[in-house]
């Protein structure tokens, strides 16, 4: 537990530094692109870091405004704890590495499910007045 202790601690120092803010998104983004996509187990966790990477990269730029901090903490905690190698199973570990990252953006996403029910229908209605 005291890796996540520490990942945690960090988390909620990124979560006050928009400069820490946007180099763990552009680290997140860098490392998504490199997971490969051959495993349901990764194209879920893709899905769910894609997500939460939008939701963070709107708060941001100032666009979606409406999370609260604590919504935001979670966030940089999954991204965080995503691009920390040597998490409760270091990622380089083949078929296992990514379980850990797995559970915890499932479990943060689970948790956040209503913020990100709203920051869809945002979403959608950037669609539409696009349109």
């Amino acid at each position: 537990m005291e890796k996540t202790e520490k990942i945690w601690e960090k988390a909620k120092k990124t979560a006050t530094d928009k400069e820490a803010m946007k180099s763990t998104l552009s680290k997140a983004g860098n490392k998504l692109k490199s997971l490969a996509e051959n495993s349901n187990e990764l194209k879920e966790l893709k899905s769910k870091l894609e997500i939460l990477m939008r939701m963070f990269r709107s708060h941001l730029t100032g666009e979606y405004r409406a999370f609260p901090i604590s919504t935001i903490v979670l966030i940089v905690f999954a991204l965080v704890y995503f691009i920390t190698p040597t998490d409760l199973i270091p990622d380089f570990i083949p078929a296992v590495g990514f379980t850990d990252d797995a559970s915890v953006v499932l479990l943060i996403v689970k948790k956040l499910n209503r913020d990100i029910k709203k920051f869809h229908q945002w979403e959608d209605g950037q669609w539409e007045q696009a349109d």
